[in-house]
């Protein structure tokens, strides 16, 4: 959006900077369009060049602390319809033109006005979150589980079906906790009361004195709530509830006093 100069004021920044997870990547920028639309993910898992869709998510990003795309949550999402359908089925596509044959993949898709378009793939690699209990609540089978079917159970690979279901077992998001203050947790962070739907509370930090950073990114990300219930109006009350309680600094109690002499 902000044309050449934002451009290669990026560029600069990342290759005077080592931001990529993976030790042995090679230093260099990859630059993409800008891609108007939402976000969405597609997990898969291949055996012998046969790629299964195991769980389709929904990305909610927004602004936060001064950057424009911070993580707020993952929502599972059934293969409902048309659109669904069509970014699952571009995904596998996808991973036949990479060739790819076996094991899990976590394919990032942006649903544009032209249709899907490819974010990126991670081949190999499971989606980085802890999804297990999401997945195996609304779904009704992980990556993990799937994965081993694929290597070690004919029969129960054959017996997984290709898309997921049209209706979800009941409504699912990984909340990505937002911390609004940086400093030191004075007190230890407690799940909020009136949560219907939380079933797991991860905060990172928790417990007192422990240095809170800023989250401007998914590295500074403050920990994590799983949301569950049968009702989806449940399940996106109770998101909207913790991101006011974020929004506010209310969800961590910070001294930013004494991240500021540290």
């Amino acid at each position: 959006r902000g044309g050449e100069p934002q451009a290669r004021h990026m560029v600069e920044t990342l290759l005077a900077d080592r931001v990529s997870l993976d030790t042995e990547a090679e230093g260099g920028a990859l630059c993409q369009e800008v891609l108007e639309g939402e976000e969405w993910v597609v997990d898969t898992v291949s055996r012998a060049g046969e790629h299964k869709c195991v769980a389709l998510w929904r990305y909610g990003k927004g602004e936060a602390n001064g950057a424009p795309f911070v993580n707020f949550y993952d929502e599972l999402r059934p293969c409902a319809g048309e659109g669904e359908e069509r970014l699952v089925r571009y995904a596998l596509a996808v991973l036949d033109t990479l060739g790819w044959r076996w094991g899990p993949a976590h394919i990032e898709v942006k649903q544009t006005s032209r249709g899907p378009v490819l974010v990126e793939v991670n081949a190999g690699r499971f989606n980085g979150v802890d999804f297990g209990l999401l997945a195996d609540v609304c779904v009704g089978h992980n990556a993990y589980d799937v994965t081993l079917d694929a290597y070690f159970d004919q029969a129960a690979w054959v017996a997984l079906p290709a898309l997921p279901p049209r209706a979800l077992r009941g409504a699912g998001r990984l909340v990505k906790l937002v911390a609004s203050e940086e400093g030191v947790l004075r007190a230890a962070a407690l799940p909020p009361a009136g949560l219907e739907s939380l079933v797991r509370w991860g905060p990172e930090p928790s417990e007192p004195g422990e240095p809170v950073a800023l989250t401007v990114d998914n590295n500074s990300c403050a920990g994590y709530a799983w949301l569950l219930h049968a009702d989806e109006a449940v399940v996106a009350a109770d998101c909207a509830a913790l991101h006011e309680l974020q929004a506010a600094g209310r969800l961590f109690d910070v001294d930013s006093a004494s991240g500021a002499e540290s």
